[in-house]
């Protein structure tokens, strides 16, 4: 199974989306982790034979959010999934033998003078 992840910075529109299924499909991944999708709210897209879920803001600002695309051979035993919150989405699946968990997690850029935003939230 081939996994990776794209830092896209945004997917705020269709032909966004158009380009992220382009490049998903050009480097033949099963699942991709996606951060910076600037998508607010919790949901999935079916995609033609792929399938996107991601979690954003829940404020409906297009800012930070992160997804998982996955194609449907990865798709198939997914159990479901959830967002947790604007950085941090998790897919359950079941394989032959047991119960993967796939968290895909996005840390924020450090702060720059002034910044007010919630860079502090992680730490590890």
């Amino acid at each position: 199974m081939k996994i990776g992840t794209w830092n896209v910075t945004t997917l705020k529109n269709d032909n966004d989306i158009d380009i992220l299924t382009d490049e998903f499909r050009r480097f033949e991944r099963h699942l991709l982790g996606v951060s910076e999708t600037h998508i607010p709210g919790v949901g999935s897209m079916k995609l033609g034979d792929i399938e996107f879920i991601y979690s954003g803001r829940k404020d409906g600002v297009h800012r930070q959010g992160v997804g998982l695309v996955m194609d449907k051979e990865a798709a198939q035993p997914n159990l479901g999934g959830e967002g947790i919150n604007n950085r941090i989405p998790i897919a359950h699946f079941m394989t032959k033998k047991f119960r993967v968990s796939i968290v895909v997690a996005c840390s924020p850029f450090e702060p720059t003078d002034g910044d007010t935003s919630d860079s502090n939230e992680f730490y590890f």
